[in-house]
């Protein structure tokens, strides 16, 4: 059976009534979908897809799921520099002819706006001028479409754009990154991955207390056995601000 097919037999299979060829739960939790927790597994899926797009250049689904797999490549497995900008220009290209194959569909623009921050941060121009007008409009369509997709990452992502760009000569506006940070665990406060975001939003403020509660609250979330890969990066990247911050919070109760 083809690499697709199975998602979306997967996902038929767990009762989920979004679009077969839209949901991102197919990819996270379907059985197929957990190869890409080890590199063997990832490399698989990726030389499946791969096969597949040859024979279909144009379809959606398998567009927008080889930019998702390049990004687990490139975030997960890489540690080389220049493969993290190898697999995240993949993502971003690949989820470019996504969106191009179906304007509509929602994956396309999600795994668009992650692959464009993900190169742009490789590439050391995260929230710059050249970056941060786009990866604001993609998560603002994807938002527009459906504000619960994907656990509210996407407004944890706006978020950060809105936090760390220029507010003069872009689009920095703090006032908006709140509003998007109190969406995005409106939407998604049992995800560990929106902590860690809006913790480096309030690190990259100073705003140590807010901070280390998010942090706090962020560790404080069970353990989903079925994202081994996503959790425990997370974790190890909250304990990380963890130690920052208790820094920060030590120098501040010596004045």
């Amino acid at each position: 059976m083809k690499l697709f097919v199975l998602f979306a037999a997967a996902l038929f299979v767990t009762g989920m009534t979004a679009r077969a060829d839209d949901n991102i739960d197919q990819l996270l939790y379907s059985k197929l979908g957990q190869q890409r927790n080890t590199l063997a597994g990832l490399k698989e899926l990726m030389k499946q897809a791969e096969t597949e797009l040859k024979a279909k250049p144009d379809d959606y689904g398998l567009l927008w799921m080889f930019a998702a797999l390049n990004y687990y490549r490139g975030e997960f497995y890489s540690t080389k520099p220049e493969d993290k900008k190898k697999y995240f220009t993949l993502c971003k290209d690949y989820a470019d002819k996504a969106v191009k194959a179906n304007p509509k569909g929602i994956a396309g623009h999600y795994w668009l706006g992650v692959g464009l921050a993900k190169w742009a941060e490789a590439n050391g121009v995260l929230y710059s001028l050249f970056s941060a007008d786009d990866i604001l409009n993609q998560m603002t369509i994807v938002i527009n479409m459906d504000p619960t997709y994907f656990k509210g990452l996407p407004f944890a992502i706006r978020a950060s754009v809105y936090a760390l760009a220029p507010g003069i000569i872009s689009v920095g506006d703090w006032a908006k990154a709140r509003a998007d940070i109190a969406s995005a665990l409106k939407y998604g406060k049992d995800y560990r991955s929106n902590y860690l975001i809006i913790a480096d939003i309030y690190i990259s403020w100073g705003e140590w207390n807010n901070a280390a509660k998010t942090i706090e609250e962020g560790l404080a979330l069970p353990y989903d056995k079925r994202l081994p890969l996503e959790e425990n990066d997370c974790i190890a990247k909250l304990k990380l601000r963890q130690a920052k911050v208790d820094v920060e919070l030590a120098k501040n109760r010596k004045k």
